[in-house]
C-alpha cells in the first residue's frame, strides 16, 4: 500500500512520520552548528494516542479476562508471559483468545524491543543496551525481539503477538529520555525523539506516561502483573 492509498488521516500520519525520520537522519549527519536549524524544521509526527483520550488503547484490550503485563528490563519475559497467557488460557482454562485480552507496557530498557531493525542499527541500540548478536558476538544491529529466540516459544515475538491482538505500549517519557541520551549533552533531542517515534514497530502505541496508563487500566478492570 502506498501513501496515496491511505485514508486522509492515516496518510497525514504516515507522511509526518516519514518526514520526521528524514529530518532526524539529516540531523545526525549535520555538523553541530546546523543542529538548531534542523531541529526547527523537523515536523512533529502524528500522535499515537489522541490528546483528548490517551487511554483509547484500553478499549482494544477486549474480553472477559484482561491483563496488563508491565515490562521494565527484560522484554522477553513479558513476551513469553503474553504467549503463555493466551495459549494456556485457551488450552488449559478453556478461555478463547478473543476473551483473553493482554497488554504489554514497556519502559526502561524494555522499550528497545518496540523499535524496528533499522532503528536499532541507526541508533546502535544493541550496543546501548548491551544486547549481543549470538552469531557474531558483537552488539546486535537488529531487534532480536522481532524474531524467535533460543529458550523461548517461537511465537513469543512482538510481530507474532501483535498478530494475536496483544496490545503493545511504549512510554513516551522513556522514549524522550532515550532521545536525550542519544543526542548527547548540548544537542537538541527533539529530532532524535521524532525519529524514534517514526521507528517504532507498526502497531505499537505510545502512551504519555506508562505509570498513569497502568493506573487507568486497573481502574477499568485490567489485572496487573509486573514481569521484570
Amino acid at each position: 500500500m502506498s501513501a496515496a492509498d491511505l485514508p486522509p488521516l492515516a496518510r497525514r500520519g504516515f507522511l509526518a512520520r516519514l518526514s520526521a525520520a528524514a529530518g532526524a537522519a539529516a540531523f545526525l549527519a549535520a555538523p553541530p552548528r546546523a543542529h538548531a536549524a534542523i531541529a526547527a524544521a523537523v515536523p512533529a509526527p502524528a500522535p499515537a494516542t489522541s490528546p483528548e483520550d490517551p487511554d483509547a488503547w484500553i478499549d482494544r484490550v477486549r474480553g472477559r479476562d484482561r491483563l496488563f503485563l508491565h515490562a521494565h528490563r527484560q522484554l522477553l519475559t513479558a513476551l513469553a508471559a503474553a504467549h503463555g497467557v493466551r495459549t494456556d488460557g485457551r488450552d488449559a482454562y478453556g478461555v478463547p483468545e478473543r476473551e483473553h485480552g493482554v497488554a504489554v507496557g514497556t519502559h526502561g530498557p524494555a522499550i528497545a524491543g518496540m523499535f524496528t531493525d533499522a532503528t536499532w542499527e541507526r541508533f546502535a541500540l544493541g550496543e546501548r543496551y548491551g544486547v549481543t548478536d549470538r552469531a557474531t558476538g558483537r552488539p546486535a544491529v537488529a531487534n532480536p525481539f522481532l524474531r524467535p529466540q533460543e529458550g523461548a516459544p517461537p511465537e513469543a515475538t512482538v510481530p507474532a503477538l501483535l498478530a494475536r491482538d496483544v496490545v503493545f505500549l511504549a512510554c513516551n517519557v522513556a522514549v524522550r529520555n532515550l532521545s536525550r541520551r542519544i543526542a548527547g549533552e548540548g544537542r537538541p533531542a527533539q529530532p532524535v525523539h521524532d525519529a524514534l517515534l517514526a521507528g517504532l514497530v507498526p502497531g505499537v502505541t505510545v502512551v504519555p506516561n506508562l505509570f498513569v496508563a497502568i493506573s487507568h487500566a486497573q481502574k477499568r478492570g485490567l489485572g496487573y502483573l509486573f514481569v521484570d
